[in-house]
């Protein structure tokens, strides 16, 4: 496949994911954009070319540019080392949605019912291509029985360290959001797969996070309480296991 080509797909995909995390947040369906900084309605024309609100000037958020470098040499990257065993064309609708799936958690802490209800059906859909039904089954019960696990283990605790401390512990590791996410993802990546998968994300997400806290701790920011978003180290996780023997 020709690179220009890929490269343009890319940037489609990404102009895309870039409206709908924009939207979809704030009004729970496709609808006209606005500018986060005044609320001025961007017609199709100032959204997509002039690259900046016409009443108050602000530019485009940072994400705008990173999602669309990231969509054109992504695309070019999938097309090089498609999804094993998915091709090219197959892999796109699951990489496009997940990326947004990441890019809503990232931005605004939350994974929306919307996204839910697709993840689940793209999920079924998947699982049966990859996997017999039974395999699926059992990854997306896994998926999800696994995380809820870690998900009301993690109230506990907080509530424990709270007792301790004599107050309320209002910041939670892991949310609903993402005990749902790994649901659906359990149906594409199956069982036992959905296990390794899991493990791999507490991997990346431990590394970041000792990162994370050594450049609060630089600076002089450290809360040991604040929390991260979960869900892309879930979906980073899932696209690492499809390169995995």
């Amino acid at each position: 496949m020709s690179i220009i080509l890929c490269v343009v797909i890319g940037a489609l995909i990404a102009v895309l994911l870039n409206y709908l995390a924009d939207v979809l947040p704030r009004t729970r369906k496709f609808s006209r954009p606005v500018c986060h900084n005044c609320g001025h309605a961007f017609t199709l024309r100032e959204y997509l070319i002039s690259f900046r609100c016409p009443e108050c000037k602000t530019n485009p958020s940072k994400r705008y540019w990173i999602v669309l470098i990231a969509g054109m040499a992504g695309s070019v990257l999938l097309a090089l080392f498609p999804l094993k065993p998915l091709g090219y064309w197959a892999s796109l609708p699951l990489l496009a949605f997940l990326a947004l799936v990441m890019i809503i958690d990232i931005e605004h802490r939350a994974v929306l019912i919307e996204t839910d209800i697709v993840g689940f059906v793209l999920g079924i859909i998947y699982g049966l291509i990859i996997h017999r039904p039974l395999e699926m089954i059992l990854g997306g019960i896994g998926g999800a029985g696994i995380m809820g696990v870690i998900y009301f283990g993690g109230i506990f605790f907080n509530r424990v360290i709270g007792t301790i401390r004599n107050q309320k512990m209002s910041e939670v590791a892991l949310g609903l959001g993402d005990v749902i996410v790994c649901g659906y993802l359990g149906l594409i990546m199956g069982w036992p797969h959905i296990a390794g998968m899991i493990i791999i994300a507490i991997l990346l997400g431990g590394v970041f996070s000792l990162w994370f806290i050594l450049v609060k701790i630089i600076t002089k920011k450290y809360n040991p309480f604040s929390a991260i978003p979960y869900v892309p180290f879930l979906i980073l996780a899932a696209i690492t296991m499809f390169y995995l023997p």
